[in-house]
């Protein structure tokens, strides 16, 4: 599986969270990911970063949202693909650019028709 298909499957995930208010945890059992796959890896890395600093990150989001704006406001794809971008740039660095046209491309596909560059502002503040 491609890096672009294993982000999209880790927004689905995220998405569920947020959304549903799903735990992170219940999300690893419920898909039965266990570290066998360099694809499984990738995705437990991310959850599991998510699950330790998620209430940074929506700190982060949080700052750099308009005054007026509260984070619960976005929609939950938005907060699903920022998520997920703000939890690769923790664990990669180095990729920063490409992670931010990966979710500013997955927002064009999945959100709506501006979100993708409301997210691409917020990630180029981070």
């Amino acid at each position: 599986m491609i890096r672009h298909q294993l982000r999209i499957k880790l927004v689905t995930y995220l998405y569920q969270h947020v959304l549903l208010e799903k735990s992170l945890a219940a999300i690893i059992v419920d898909e039965n990911l266990e570290p066998t796959t360099e694809e499984s890896v990738y995705l437990l890395n991310n959850l599991y970063n998510l699950i330790e600093n998620e209430a940074e990150y929506i700190s982060f989001i949080q700052a750099h949202l308009n005054p007026d704006w509260k984070y619960e406001r976005l929609l939950a794809i938005d907060r699903a693909i920022l998520l997920c971008a703000i939890s690769e740039f923790a664990i990669d660095e180095a990729a920063r650019s490409i992670v931010i046209n990966e979710a500013v491309e997955i927002a064009k596909v999945y959100s709506s028709e501006d979100s993708y560059a409301f997210i691409n502002g917020i990630l180029d503040c981070l």
